[in-house]
């Protein structure tokens, strides 16, 4: 991507607005329309400084905007990569989370894979066939929040942000691994997620719903054609499977897989 040294500067500039309030646990004030990117070239470019900024290690990566259905409805035009930083990586079923970690978040479920060897780049596309036999399943809870606001913009401005802004992700839990997973129909599997007496979340099913390895697939050819390999050890997420929930301190977050698993998070 070929940038003059002006748009550079000014991309560079909201990726350290951004990467500053993700270690300070805070919001940006609106960005300035000048430094939206104007496509998703410049949006990766401004995640990949961002993430320099912060200069802490990832677990893995995220994938949001997994169906097609997703895409059409909230404006993107392809899946949303975002970055898993491992601070806020917790794996384990049953956690307590400060939530000064976590402003302006809501939480939601997903399906997620670990990586049990490295995924090298190469010329020829990954296919779920590939991958299948070189992940192991669990369920998840992400912690998503933006770091920025923007109060009148256009879907794809919008769009734009969020994958400048890590693709909205803050933090995730993992659950225990799930082995007999090959048989699941996961587009049409309910999941119970609880925070406190509220009720349970809607579920996001059927073409709402991607399949979950397909997702990885998409982000592994994704990665590569950035030169980005996966690794041994990585987590991936694969897209919300119910609709988030608001939680505030002293919440009470239960995420019931069924046969799959049980988060559970108290947030202090």
């Amino acid at each position: 991507m070929a940038l003059d040294s002006y748009r550079l500067k000014q991309l560079e500039s909201l990726a350290h607005k951004l990467g500053q309030a993700w270690l300070e646990n805070s919001l940006i004030e609106e960005p300035n329309y000048s430094e939206i990117p104007q496509s998703r070239e410049e949006a990766y470019f401004v995640q990949d400084q961002m993430s320099q900024f912060i200069g802490k290690d990832i677990s893995g990566w995220k994938v949001g905007a997994t169906s097609a259905k997703m895409r059409e409805l909230d404006g993107h035009d392809d899946v949303i990569p975002g970055r898993i930083f491992s601070p806020v990586t917790f794996v384990g079923p049953i956690q307590k989370l400060s939530i000064d970690q976590f402003p302006n978040a809501r939480v939601e479920t997903e399906f997620a894979f670990r990586i049990n060897e490295d995924i090298p780049i190469r010329e020829q596309k990954w296919s779920t066939e590939d991958l299948e036999n070189k992940v192991s399943m669990h369920p998840a809870v992400e912690i998503i929040g933006n770091r920025h606001q923007l109060k009148s913009a256009t879907k794809s401005e919008k769009s734009l942000m969020t994958i400048a802004d890590n693709g909205g992700g803050i933090g995730f839990v993992f659950g225990t691994a799930f082995h007999d997973w090959k048989n699941i129909n996961f587009r049409n599997h309910s999941i119970c997620l609880q925070v406190d007496d509220n009720p349970p979340a809607e579920n996001f099913l059927g073409d709402m719903r991607c399949q979950p390895l397909e997702a990885v697939a998409d982000l592994v050819n994704h990665l590569s054609s950035r030169e980005i390999s996966l690794r041994k050890g990585d987590f991936v997420s694969t897209g919300a499977a119910t609709v988030p929930q608001p939680f505030l301190k002293g919440s009470f977050v239960t995420a019931d897989f069924g046969i799959i698993g049980k988060i559970q998070i108290t947030f202090v």
